[in-house]
């Protein structure tokens, strides 16, 4: 498929089984194909019945009034993906998943920003300061570098915008419903980026924004953040 931006016209590649079964490898729980969806893929982010969750890095800003809460929304989406070519000269093998998020706050403020979610990899561990953030513990060896190297290429891609600096008042780990709702424009696992938004609004302009990073074309597996009642559901195919 082709999408036609401002920048450039963009291709999208159906992602190849091994790409797809590189990403299983390193997520946490399962990448599943519904049976009577194929081409479409759940990433699965709960089990229900176990009581598990996975968690992620929530990076967050201040709270804003509704308006420029989603004008902000917006800016992180492109953010992520300007952000892709910086992260992926660290060359880290394992999972990264960079999401904008949003979460309803008090009447008239929105809390926007962004949340890091990753499958790491132990080739990525780096010593840690004593006095340093660490999630290695909770995460798997590596997890700490691979969200410090995504942070610092945000930081970038924020300054070759222009943007004025982001803002943290928070750097924290969090279960996946606890942080609101998210959007997947991208998984990143080694070397390789599959798009993973929704086709269905093919207006979004984040593809500018990729095409500006420098990508011509990506790998397309559509995915959406869901739950399982059980780890292995019988109307699910596992990847």
């Amino acid at each position: 498929m082709t999408i036609k931006t401002k920048a450039g016209d963009f291709e999208l590649v159906p992602a190849q089984l091994d790409q797809l079964r590189g990403l299983a490898h390193y997520w946490p729980m399962e990448v599943i194909q519904d049976k009577d969806t194929p081409g479409r893929y759940g990433l699965v982010f709960q089990h229900v019945d176990e009581e598990e969750e996975v968690h992620g890095i929530k990076l967050q800003m201040v709270d804003a009034p509704r308006q420029d809460a989603i004008t902000a929304h917006g800016v992180y989406r492109a953010l992520i993906a300007v952000a892709l070519p910086h992260y992926l000269a660290k060359q880290h093998r394992g999972v990264m998943v960079p999401c904008a998020y949003f979460k309803e706050k008090q009447p008239g403020l929105l809390e926007a920003g962004i949340a890091l979610f990753v499958g790491p990899d132990p080739a990525s561990q780096r010593p840690i300061p004593r006095d340093g953030l660490n999630f290695d513990d909770r995460l798997g060896e590596g997890a700490t570098q691979m969200v410090l190297d995504m942070i610092s290429a945000i930081a970038r891609a924020a300054e070759e915008y222009r943007q004025p600096p982001i803002t943290l008042i928070g750097i924290d780990l969090r279960p996946r419903l606890q942080i609101g709702s998210i959007v997947i424009h991208f998984v990143i696992q080694g070397s390789a980026v599959i798009a993973a938004k929704d086709l269905r609004v093919e207006d979004d302009p984040v593809w500018e924004y990729v095409v500006r990073a420098g990508f011509s074309s990506l790998p397309y597996a559509p995915m959406t953040p869901t739950g399982l009642l059980s780890k292995f559901p019988p109307d699910a195919s596992r990847i």
